[in-house]
Parts: structure tokens; C-alpha cells; sequence
């Protein structure tokens, strides 16, 4: 079934050659407790000449009969629907796929093996005998790890295995327990609006993650899982297994378990002009430090010089640390308190955002090993003024043809922020046929949410194949504010003439 989905991205070129457009490539039908339903498809023609479709079997299922037009001639922009009537049997419960291909001829004045290029249509049928249905899922866990660089804890690997005819959805609930007292340690719920999706007769892997490092000893997980089809039916299936944590789990490991939240800090100075001058008030900020090992963390808290924030680093001696050195218990968290005293700094002279950033080293000691954790907090401090702006340079790099169908593109970027204050920036593709005004496949996602500091200049390429019939790359950039994404600044759009 993948395999033949991935033939979908083939589809706008064909659009493009034939006009022909279909409402869709792929759809559902369901028989319940009944052996035949009709699916239709529609077909346009958005050409100024007759073009004749021809429908024939792609992918074959002997356990069903599928009655279906052959051959369907459509007029200049003439719509005309196609219906597939789909017979079942006693044998056919569960869930299936069958395809069929589709090939246009018209009058276009090129070769005959282009014109005649087919592609799939995809029937998924689901058929469903209420009164006896036999459902089997199986859940199996892996043994325990741990991660030693980024997003530090513990994975617990899983694979939900769908032994069944039908296709099914799961979701529910995963439960970690201390074995000596049934104490709960964790627990995560998947909804139903998120379920994991499963196809007949086929299994998916994942991992259970939980942010703690856990105390060597022994472990029950219970998984309680509900599965079924819409609201057809719906069962339960509940999975438990015992295990131990060992201290072999945490030998090679190099970090402390510790954690900041917020990740960064945000500081808004008010300013207030007095008859001589602006004058402002100490600003307080609370940053929770929490401990996700099962070992006691020394922390020790410091701003470091940097050298990457264009020349907008903030003076340090307007910034303190309530303390800077104490020790979290396990499993706990500590409130470490920033303050921002900037009466006697010349506010005149500071407007946007200026930058620190606050150090944070985590330290535990378990008299085998000594492991250390290093954290970078950034500081934003906000004197108000602000101005968010940014200048783009776009063009078309190399220009590479492949071969009668296809373009090889290089395309250059250059952003540059202008502003005083950082802003975050979204760069979207699309390629595009002017002659029908269409976009030709998906949006192109080049870079989200991607920040940039004032002063600093992005530069980087994005290599993209585009096929016959396209003749614009079209892009969209979109400005928002660094400390609030949701906030768009501006929003631009550019048109790149591709030559052939």
C-alpha cells in the first residue's frame, strides 16, 4: 500500500499534461453487514480540447466484484462522474485495498508515450460484520534505556501489533509502578482523537518516554488499551510486565538529569519619563530548576560572556542571582530568582533587545562516578522602542536541466535583520504553472520558526527538482516577533521565472 502511494507525488504532472483534475485519488467505502456499496469519483476536463479516459484493473482482489465504466469521454470542461459499484462476499470481511489505473488520451500534438502516461486510483474497503468480528492486538516491551545527550531520561520501547483482518485505532493508557509498594511513578494517556493507527496484520514501534532517570530497583508497567473501528465496535486489551532498573543501566551515562522551565528568560524593563530623565524599577524573574535524576544535583548558576549577539550584549552588572550555588533533593525542584536592575544605566541610549546568557551547571556525586550537566539559558532583556524588520535577497542560483521533463533548481538566500529586536522568520515554496494557475504538488516547507537576532544575517540554498509545465517558483516569507511567534510582522511574497 505505501508503494503505491508514493506514486501520488506524480500526479500534478500529469495534471498538467492532460487537465484533468479527479475530487480525489484515494477513498474509503464500508460495507456493514451488507455485500455491496457505490463509490464514485469525478473527473473534469480543464482543457479546450475532448479528452477520453480509460479505466482498467491496477491491483486486483479476486474476494471482490468491482463493476466500473471503462471509458469516460469528456468534453472542454465537461464534469462527469464515475461510479465503482463494489460487491463483497462472506470471505471479504476485513479491511482492503484495491487500485485501478487511469490513462488520458487527447489531442495534444506530442509523442504518443506521453500521452498515454496512467497513474492509480485507490479504493480502501472496510468490511465490517458487526455480529462476528475476531479482533487481536498484542503489545510487546522492550528492556529500558536511557539517553546520555538531548532530551535526557528514560525510553521504555514498545511495539503494538495488529494480528486482525481489519484495520483498528488504539489509544489509552501507559502506567509506570514502584513493585515494592505499587506506588505510581508515571503516567501518560493517549486520546482517542490522537490514536495510533493499524493496519491488518501489521505492527508499529515506538518508545514510552519518561523525563526521570529512575532509582535502580524493580518496575511494573501496565498498558490499558482500547482498539476498534469508528464506532463500529471496541475492545480492551491490558498488558503488564515486571522488569528491574540496574546500576549496569546508568554506567556509561555522562549528564545529570536536570531541566529549566522556562527554557528561556524574558525580561520586559518599564521605563517612565521624569522631568529629567527616564527612570525605571527593579524586575524580578522566577526560573524553576527541577531535578529529574535520582540523585541529589549541586547546582551552580553564573552568566557567561558571549561573543555571538551582535554587539547587543547586555552590561552583567545590572543582573544578579538571588544565589548562585545550592543543591536539589531528587525528584524536586528549586525556584532560582533573576533580577534586573537597570536604575542606574543610561536608558536613554538602550531601546529593542539586548542579550545574556545565564550558565547553569548541575552537578551529583554518587561516590563511583562524578557526572556534570551544562545548560545555556538565554536572557532577552526588552528596553521597549522595539523595531522588527528584515531584508531578503532571493534568486535562482543554477538552473540545471535534467532532461526533457525535469529542472534541476538552486535557490540562494540571504536574510539579513534590520531591526533592533529579534524576530523569527517561515520561508515556504511553491512551484507553480502560470499557464493554469495551479500550484504543481505540495508546499515546500524551506525553514520554521527560525530565529534571528538583530545584526545577524542568515545565508543558506535549498535544491528542489521541478517538473515540465513549471515555469515559477513562488515564495512566501513570513516575519514574526522573536519573543512571540504568533505575532506576524509581515508577510512577503516573491515570484522566481524559471527558464528552459
Amino acid at each position: 500500500m505505501r508503494k503505491i502511494i508514493l506514486l501520488f507525488i506524480f500526479l500534478n504532472i500529469f495534471n498538467l499534461l492532460f487537465s484533468l483534475n479527479l475530487d480525489s485519488f484515494f477513498k474509503t467505502i464500508e460495507l456493514v453487514n451488507s455485500k455491496e456499496e457505490i463509490v464514485s469519483f469525478y473527473f473534469t476536463n480543464n482543457s479546450d480540447s475532448k479528452i477520453i479516459v480509460h479505466i482498467s484493473s491496477f491491483l486486483e482482489n479476486s474476494l471482490f466484484e468491482v463493476s466500473y465504466p471503462n471509458e469516460i469521454s469528456l468534453l472542454p470542461y465537461e464534469t462527469k462522474k464515475a461510479d465503482f459499484l463494489v460487491k463483497g462476499s462472506k470471505s471479504t470481511e476485513g479491511t482492503h485495498i484495491i487500485t485501478f489505473s487511469v490513462s488520458v488520451e487527447d489531442n495534444l500534438p506530442i509523442d504518443s508515450k506521453v500521452s498515454k502516461i496512467s497513474f492509480p486510483i485507490i479504493i480502501k474497503i472496510v468490511d465490517l460484520n458487526t455480529s462476528n468480528m475476531q479482533i487481536s492486538l498484542d503489545m510487546y516491551c522492550g528492556s529500558p534505556f536511557i539517553s546520555n545527550k538531548e532530551n535526557l531520561g528514560t525510553f521504555f520501547p514498545i511495539r503494538l501489533s495488529n494480528n486482525s483482518n481489519w484495520e483498528i485505532d488504539v489509544w489509552g493508557t501507559f502506567s509506570l509502578y514502584k513493585l515494592s509498594n505499587n506506588h505510581l511513578i508515571f503516567q501518560k494517556s493517549l486520546f482517542q482523537d490522537k490514536s495510533i493507527n493499524l493496519l491488518p496484520h501489521t505492527s508499529k514501534e515506538g518508545d514510552i518516554f519518561i523525563e526521570k532517570y529512575l532509582v535502580p530497583e524493580e518496575y511494573k508497567i501496565r498498558a490499558e488499551l482500547y482498539y476498534g473501528y469508528k464506532d463500529y465496535f471496541q475492545e480492551k486489551y491490558v498488558y503488564e510486565k515486571e522488569f528491574k532498573i540496574s546500576e549496569d543501566t546508568y554506567k556509561e551515562r555522562k549528564m545529570a538529569n536536570i531541566n529549566t522551565y522556562p527554557d528561556q528568560i524574558y525580561i520586559k524593563i518599564p521605563k517612565q519619563m521624569s522631568p529629567r530623565e527616564y527612570i525605571t524599577t527593579p524586575v524580578e524573574f522566577s526560573l524553576d530548576i527541577l531535578n529529574n535524576d535520582f540523585l541529589d544535583i549541586n547546582v551552580f548558576l553564573d552568566f557567561e560572556k558571549q561573543e555571538n549577539f551582535f554587539n547587543r550584549n547586555t552590561n552583567y552588572k545590572y543582573l544578579s542571582i538571588t544565589s548562585n550555588e545550592f543543591s536539589i533533593p531528587k525528584y524536586q525542584k528549586v525556584e532560582a530568582n533573576l533580577i534586573a536592575d537597570y536604575r542606574r544605566s543610561n536608558l536613554v541610549e538602550l531601546r529593542g533587545e539586548y542579550y545574556a546568557n545565564l550558565s547553569l551547571i548541575g552537578e551529583n556525586n554518587d561516590e563511583t562516578q562524578v557526572v556534570q550537566s551544562k545548560i545555556n539559558i538565554p536572557v532577552i532583556i526588552d528596553f521597549g522602542d522595539n523595531t522588527y524588520n528584515s531584508e531578503l535577497n532571493v534568486y535562482i542560483k543554477e538552473n540545471n536541466i535534467l532532461n526533457n521533463f525535469y529542472n534541476n533548481i538552486t535557490i540562494s538566500f540571504e536574510i539579513k535583520n534590520t531591526g533592533n529586536s529579534s524576530i523569527n522568520y517561515d520561508i515556504y515554496l511553491k512551484k507553480w504553472n502560470s499557464t493554469t494557475n495551479s500550484q504543481v504538488g505540495n508546499k515546500i516547507i524551506v525553514k520554521s520558526q527560525q530565529p534571528l537576532l538583530p545584526g545577524q544575517t542568515d545565508e543558506f540554498t535549498e535544491k528542489l527538482v521541478t517538473e515540465l509545465g513549471v515555469d515559477e517558483i513562488l515564495i512566501e516569507v513570513v516575519t514574526s516577533k522573536g519573543t512571540d511567534p504568533s505575532e506576524i510582522i509581515k508577510v512577503e511574497n516573491y515570484a522566481l521565472k524559471i527558464d528552459r
